[in-house]
């Protein structure tokens, strides 16, 4: 059975001509409208008749854009959303881009983008693809959730929620390196944009004001998550001499690194320091408790969610700032030399 992406490929077109075609076919050109023509017609492509007539009415449905939903951090990020969007007798939808290999276009060939009310979108994996999909579509409403002040420069500060990562995590680094740390090693995972990762920015950035060199910094090809924080740690303890601490750019790696220094005999924070990104609940339920970085994600997807149906529904929106602090949350897995 053909799908939208078979049918832009054989038209020689994007998958949002395609889109477009099956709700605003009025906007395209007459070349771009005969080649999709054909193309359906060849293919015997059947378009979700359900969702274009729902649209019409205005489905009352907000798309949600994550990375996935297994880091618990999106996983409130999401719930969040949710919630708040119930009040205003919207439902949810979650889109996982790691389900389509990042790939934004690919995530609305069921339901065309059109079909949804609006869209949020939290993609800090690859923020670049955000404004890019978010100028594409510019006439759907849409929130973007960003983790970089440059971004306002990029794309309508009316439509985006802020907090600065590279100030977060030199905040963090500026608190290791004050206890006496000289070397600090780093993990996190490889991001889209190697250039402008901004927590690998604001460390390397706070290391090189003081005149240090990082132990080592490892950033593997993976997902997230408590295995990778592990395997990442072994890197580090494999190199041979013991860094003075660890930072880490998610809490979720961080509590695979205290398995794995635990496993390793080393004990937190008196042989190695350990301080993370984040603040999930686990933060401070694990043992030892995390010292880590409070991102306001509940406030922020809160304001998001205010800022989206301010637009869906045609209302100005009370300005109560898009932009949110990081504040430094000290537990256990460091402490004074």
């Amino acid at each position: 059975m053909a799908v939208i992406k078979d049918v832009a490929k054989l038209a020689g077109v994007s998958v949002g001509t395609v889109s477009k075609y099956l709700n605003t076919p009025e906007l395209l050109r007459e070349d771009k409208r005969a080649a999709v023509e054909d193309a359906i017609q060849k293919l015997n492509y059947k378009p979700n008749l359900f969702a274009r007539n729902l649209r019409v009415q205005d489905s009352k449905t907000i798309a949600v854009i994550a990375q996935e939903i297994r880091n618990p951090f999106h996983a409130a990020l999401f719930n969040t959303i949710r919630k708040e969007a119930m009040k205003y007798n919207y439902s949810v939808v979650l889109y996982s881009l790691n389900d389509v290999n990042g790939n934004f276009d690919t995530l609305f060939e069921t339901l065309p983008i059109h079909y949804f009310s609006g869209v949020i979108s939290c993609y800090f994996h690859d923020m670049e693809q955000s404004i890019v999909f978010a100028k594409r579509h510019d006439k759907v409403p849409m929130v973007i959730m960003t983790n970089s002040e440059r971004y306002f420069d990029e794309y309508d500060s009316e439509k985006i929620v802020h907090a600065d990562f590279t100030q977060g995590i030199q905040k963090v680094c500026e608190y290791l390196i004050s206890l006496g740390n000289r070397q600090i090693a780093y993990i996190g995972c490889k991001t889209k944009d190697q250039l402008r990762d901004p927590k690998l920015k604001g460390f390397l950035m706070t290391m090189d004001k003081h005149h240090l060199e990082p132990h080592s910094i490892v950033r593997l090809e993976k997902e997230y998550t408590m295995q990778t924080g592990y395997e990442s740690a072994e890197q580090i303890l494999q190199s041979g001499e013991l860094p003075d601490a660890i930072l880490s750019d998610t809490d979720v790696m961080s509590i695979g690194v205290l398995n794995c220094l635990r496993n390793h005999g080393i004990q937190v924070p008196d042989d190695i320091m350990l301080a993370s990104f984040d603040n999930i609940e686990l933060a401070e339920y694990c043992n030892p408790r995390l010292t880590t970085l409070n991102v306001p994600i509940e406030a922020m997807s809160i304001r998001a969610v205010e800022m989206l149906v301010a637009q869906m529904e045609n209302r100005e929106c009370k300005n109560t700032g898009n932009a949110f602090e990081l504040e430094l949350i000290i537990r256990e897995t460091t402490k004074n030399r």
